[in-house]
């Protein structure tokens, strides 16, 4: 257990920084951009390439690769396993170039049949210019993946922060170079995205040679380990892929049920006038609201699963579903312990954070915009824990290779969502966007959670439920101290504006902080030892025998030579990978 949790650890506070970051980096898109027309077609155009990245990068590649790769790792054939790799990265490479080429022309076209909608015509030429990112980004999400299943989670978790970087540095440009004119500053910030790809492929390479790692042009579409890469994509592209979809969405029915442009209120349907459910920016406070809630997301949910997916695949590729349950059941426990109180802290902390993070340049010409976020936030922030949970979950389905059920659960909680959507658009505005993907993703954990323990390993329920009680026990005293700081030690001080945020933010985060984790030792939690602990010396993470080789090491005084070595690598790669 002490595995997982030290790489936990590392991998948590590179990401901490990343969104530390990514703090800054949107308090200079609030400053340049604001939160009006501009930059609710900047945060719809990004997700273009976001899309592909999710599907083809950090989602339906990266969890079909790591336990194909880790039965070569665990087999101890280096070898096989960087070809492999290499196999993986040339045709990942190759066909989303093609994609690239095709939707870069599309985009190009709808921009020239939308110069009478000034809002989508920016949302086109945007995208037409970030959308090679995501050939890069989906490159990095390989690379990541490969360098985590060999123990090697520093360089993958620095990539985000030189994203971070870049838009920081492309913000503070455009500000300087075309002050007066922001469609012209969010495309030069679109083009240091494009950038920033690059980089951040660049400096993965290094550490890939330290593992005995190398990119190399390979192409064998029969290789066994493609076979079996593409039979278990196939289910999890259609799972991820409904739900980003369904987070497409949630943008695209923003800026279409919001105004075209200023001075706009009603729109025609069916012959009817129809006044709009949500004004000019929902789309930049749905962006805002997701930033705030994917920190402790970040944080701690995605880290902890990056680093237990590996774990739980070593233990399907030797068959240990008991230790699998164990492992699984522990993460679940983790993400209840941190993710509760985060959520609720949020939401009670949300408006202070929004007024001293957002609120200068463009952002404050919008009067209602810190008030639009909190509500955002707050609903968004309800389903933390279940979103956290989730990727725990979908994870141990994949590392047993079952792509099918979390492809089911996942169609039936996209259509429940976009439904709610629907429903909850017209009385809510973007208000209802948010609490529809909370509300999905809470009968999304249930089904999972009765599914793997009856289809994948037994989850100790008993530990969990037990954990849940005194996480909402340590919890409630934690809202009690964090609400009298934020609305009564606070505005005892007397200060107001952005003084006034930051006594708020300081009584309201101490406060709440310090009774939770008092809390929590009087309750005798072991999350919280689990998480503060100091763990042994680090002697069970030698790799598989071979793991450590390289590639291009000549052969051993007696051994085979290269050339043979090439020969009977090849001869092993014509059968199919250690079968579990």
């Amino acid at each position: 257990m002490a595995s997982f949790l030290r790489h936990f650890r590392t991998v948590s506070v590179l990401t901490l920084a990343s969104r530390v970051l990514g703090f800054v980096r949107d308090a200079a898109l609030a400053h340049v951009l604001g939160a009006g027309q501009i930059m609710d077609a900047y945060s719809q155009a990004f997700q273009f390439p976001n899309l592909l990245r999710h599907l083809f990068g950090e989602g339906a590649l990266s969890a079909a690769f790591i336990p194909v790769f880790t039965d070569y790792l665990e087999s101890g054939d280096r070898r096989a396993a960087n070809r492999f790799m290499s196999l993986m990265i040339a045709l990942l490479v190759t066909a989303l170039a093609a994609v690239t080429l095709v939707v870069i022309g599309v985009l190009v076209a709808a921009r020239h049949f939308t110069e009478d909608l000034p809002k989508w015509h920016l949302i086109f030429g945007l995208a037409a210019v970030m959308f090679p990112f995501a050939v890069t980004i989906c490159l990095v999400a390989l690379l990541q993946a490969a360098l985590n299943c060999c123990r090697h989670f520093v360089m993958p978790a620095l990539a985000p922060i030189v994203l971070n970087v870049f838009i920081i540095g492309g913000a503070v440009a455009a500000a300087l170079a075309a002050a007066d004119e922001a469609i012209t500053q969010a495309y030069l910030i679109a083009g240091t995205i494009v950038v920033a790809g690059v980089v951040e492929v660049l400096i993965q390479v290094p550490a890939l040679g330290k593992k005995g790692l190398a990119m190399a042009w390979v192409w064998d579409l029969r290789h066994p380990g493609l076979r079996r890469v593409l039979r278990l994509m196939g289910p999890m592209v259609l799972a991820i892929g409904v739900i980003q979809i369904n987070t497409f969405m949630d943008a695209t029915l923003a800026n279409l049920f919001s105004p075209y442009e200023e001075g706009v209120e009603t729109f025609r349907l069916a012959g009817r006038e129809i006044a709009y459910p949500m004004k000019t920016g929902a789309a930049s406070m749905l962006y805002y609201g997701q930033r705030l809630y994917n920190f402790p997301l970040g944080v701690f949910a995605i880290a902890l699963a990056t680093v237990i997916f590996p774990e739980l695949s070593r233990l399907a590729h030797r068959g240990d579903t008991r230790g699998l349950g164990r492992v699984a059941s522990h993460g679940l426990r983790l993400t209840i312990f941190v993710t509760v109180p985060a959520a609720l802290g949020l939401m009670l902390v949300c408006e202070p954070l929004l007024r001293l993070w957002l609120e200068h340049g463009r952002f404050a010409d919008n009067t209602e915009a810190v008030a639009r976020a909190a509500w955002v936030t707050r609903f968004y922030a309800l389903g933390i824990w279940a979103y956290s949970a989730n990727h725990i979950l979908v994870r141990a389905f994949y590392a047993s290779e079952d792509t099918r059920t979390p492809l089911r659960v996942a169609v039936v909680a996209a259509v429940g969502n976009f439904g709610l959507n629907l429903v909850l658009l017209w009385p809510m505005a973007e208000r209802g966007l948010a609490l529809a993907t909370a509300l999905s993703a809470f009968g999304q954990f249930a089904v999972l959670a009765l599914l793997v323990s009856r289809r994948v390993a037994h989850l100790d329920s008993g530990a969990i439920l037990a954990t849940t009680g005194r996480t909402v026990l340590a919890t409630a005293a934690m809202a009690v101290a964090a609400a009298a700081g934020v609305y009564w030690a606070a505005p005892a001080v007397g200060l107001e504006g952005r003084a006034g945020a930051v006594m708020e933010l300081v009584f309201g985060v101490g406060a709440g902080a310090g009774a939770f984790f008092a809390a929590a030792y009087l309750l005798r939690m072991q999350e919280l030892k689990d998480l503060f602990a100091r763990l042994p010396a680090e002697t069970d993470e030698e790799p598989p025998a071979g793991a450590e080789e390289s590639v291009n090491e000549p052969a051993e005084d007696g051994g085979p030579s290269d050339a043979a070595a090439e020969d009977d690598s090849a001869d092993r790669l014509d059968r199919d990978p250690p079968a579990r």
